[in-house]
């Protein structure tokens, strides 16, 4: 048997070895992600605001998304660094142990909280110039994140609610005070609710080394949705992230009014949006702009932090734009809120 191993071993390692390389090169997942120019979705495909008295709206507001691979494999590094369109950037953070499904969960949670954030902003400007709008809000604290040093890690899901823990001192329902209701080295009940609406507890230790727990936890609002006038309802989609908040705020705002704000204008763009209406930073501006300029948009907004930032979305949109001799004036708009959108709109019909 050893002198037909040794007889046959060296072809079968030349042919092997090939396949190998070729598995490694189009399978193999490396700690990379690449974002590539994606497309638009209008936010009346997201978000459906059921209001009878609404304006005949000529326009259209869309957000901008990008094509995200989170862990590319090595063949897919290669290519994409041929692309003056496409970034590759190293996975940092929490997504560097995050599965691809956890980072999609993240993504989707994001985005749900995005389009409540954009309701209230929205709700809220339009209560003031019509007093046919009404809500109220829910207040919740989700799983946000997951250190990799979390006990019992599978059993807590992302976008869970936090409910109560059994602490030190009795029940905790103020998450802001787990950390004086603990000592570090015990173990604690945790309960939370899942998406699905069922409770469960899970212990969780609070590590002695960190003095944590590894759980990240936000507070979050949701419009309450018996209160709420008029009514919505939200379209299930594939597209994650919160960068479409401002965008979703102003559509749903449009929805409220009693004209039509648009103009006819096709307007699009991009921005995290708070619950005080501010307009927050966002990844993936070159790939952004080249979608919206491609899609022919009229209009296209962008958050414009603070000129003195080392980085800013617009000053890299300005950049992008000169590089690729895009004519920008009067055309990319910078942002810091909800209502200076608002009010460049107003302007346009004047």
């Amino acid at each position: 048997m050893n002198e037909l191993t040794n007889k046959f071993w060296p072809a079968v390692k030349y042919l092997f070895i090939p396949y190998l390389f070729l598995l490694f090169l189009f399978f193999y997942p490396i700690p990379y992600e690449v974002t590539a120019p994606g497309g638009l979705t209008e936010v009346e495909n997201l978000v459906e605001i059921q209001n009878p008295n609404a304006p005949t709206i000529t326009g259209s507001f869309s957000t901008t998304y990008v094509i995200s691979i989170p862990r590319m494999t090595f063949f897919q590094f290669i290519i994409a660094n041929f692309s003056a369109y496409v970034d590759v950037n190293k996975l940092t953070g929490p997504n560097v142990h995050y599965t691809n499904n956890e980072i999609i969960q993240i993504a989707y949670c994001d985005k749900t909280t995005s389009i409540q954030a954009a309701i209230i902003v929205a709700y809220e400007h339009a209560k003031a110039i019509n007093d046919d709008v009404n809500f109220e809000l829910d207040e919740r604290v989700l799983v946000y994140g997951k250190a990799q040093d979390l006990s019992n890690y599978e059993q807590v899901g992302l976008c869970d609610d936090f409910v109560s823990m059994a602490g030190d001192q009795g029940l905790v329902e103020d998450f802001s005070t787990i950390g004086q209701n603990t000592t570090a080295g015990n173990t604690y009940e945790f309960t939370f609710r899942n998406q699905e609406g069922t409770l469960y507890t899970v212990e969780l230790l609070k590590h002695a080394d960190t003095n944590r727990f590894g759980l990240t936890l936000n507070r979050v609002y949701f419009v309450n949705t018996e209160t709420i006038l008029p009514t919505y309802r939200e379209v299930p989609s594939l597209v994650g992230g919160p960068s479409g908040g401002l965008l979703q705020s102003l559509h749903i705002y449009a929805q409220l009014l009693d004209h039509d704000i648009t103009h006819g204008l096709k307007i699009a763009g991009t921005g995290t949006i708070a619950y005080d209406g501010s307009v927050g930073y966002i990844g993936g501006v070159k790939q952004k702009v080249i979608t919206a300029y491609y899609n022919k948009v009229d209009v296209f907004f962008i958050p414009f932090l603070d000129p003195n930032y080392a980085y800013d979305n617009y000053l890299e949109a300005v950049r992008v734009c000169e590089e690729l001799g895009i004519e920008h004036e009067d055309w990319l708009i910078p942002v810091k809120t909800f209502q200076d959108a608002v009010d460049y709109l107003n302007t346009r019909g004047e």
